[in-house]
């Protein structure tokens, strides 16, 4: 008499398809010595490039007559250019009493006395 065991197996499969769908099926499989073996190594997906948003620095407008914009955050500071009032500038850091701003047209930066500006709300491109 001969006995011949038989053992099977059965595989639970997951697959994600390219269509976003995952199907799930029960298959049979034979127990027998591997012929060849695979490893699955998963394709890296192109990733969107993500641009950090843009920072938006507040603007502030003069409101004295005039106003020294210095080198360095004091009155000892070298005086660079002089601003009128209504001008409109971006503040870019605050310092004590000092506030560094970047003028709108040229985009040179300095240092004024923060008493003498007023903050604006923020303007959205094209308003």
């Amino acid at each position: 008499m001969t006995l011949i065991l038989s053992a099977a197996v059965y595989v639970t499969m997951v697959v994600a398809g390219t269509d976003g769908k995952v199907r799930a099926g029960l298959a049979q499989a034979e127990a027998r010595p591997a012929v060849e073996t695979y490893r699955y190594i998963p394709v890296p997906q192109q990733v969107a490039a993500v641009q950090a948003p843009a920072t938006v620095l507040p603007t502030a407008v003069v409101t004295a007559a005039a106003l020294n914009l210095r080198a360095g955050p004091s009155t000892g500071s070298e005086a660079l250019d002089k601003l009128s009032h209504g001008e409109e500038v971006t503040v870019v850091s605050t310092k004590g009493q000092w506030t560094q701003i970047r003028l709108e047209g040229s985009g040179g930066e300095g240092w004024v006395a923060s008493e003498y500006l007023a903050e604006m709300p923020v303007r959205m491109a094209g308003n």
